[in-house]
């Protein structure tokens, strides 16, 4: 029996890199605090703390995980959200006919990839320089 109710009801809606970037400020801003307690006037402590954001956000940044267009199978395209196995054929086909994607938004010539869909595969792919000339 399903009734909906209160547990129901989507309270996250933060995705997993917003998620970790709010944890890394609530812990900076707390190791913040501890370490100015006792002390006054720690006008500093806003300027740290923002420091501290932007550089883990680029740490975050350079240990996420991303699909490489160039390489990737079908099956691995198709944990991609809103690509199945139609789109993964297709794009691995475009792949085969034109060689490696220079760049993200050559995805627009595969059938069926709308501009929104490919924005919103961004975070989640990488294009790899082509191996194959020198």
């Amino acid at each position: 029996m399903n009734k909906p109710g209160i547990y129901s009801v989507r309270i996250w809606t933060l995705t997993r890199r917003e998620l970790a970037l709010w944890l890394v400020v609530v812990v900076t801003v707390c190791a913040g605090a501890l370490a100015g307690h006792g002390r006054r006037g720690n006008s500093n402590a806003q300027i740290q703390v923002a420091g501290s954001v932007r550089e883990s956000s680029r740490a975050i940044d350079q240990l996420s995980w991303r699909l490489d267009l160039n390489s990737a199978s079908g099956a691995e395209l198709e944990m991609l959200p809103g690509i199945g196995p139609r789109r993964a054929q297709l794009i691995i086909q475009e792949r085969r006919r034109r060689g490696a994607f220079a760049n993200l938004w050559e995805l627009r010539e595969v059938p069926g990839l709308t501009p929104s869909l490919i924005q919103r595969l961004e975070p989640l792919l990488k294009v790899s320089p082509d191996r194959s000339t020198p």
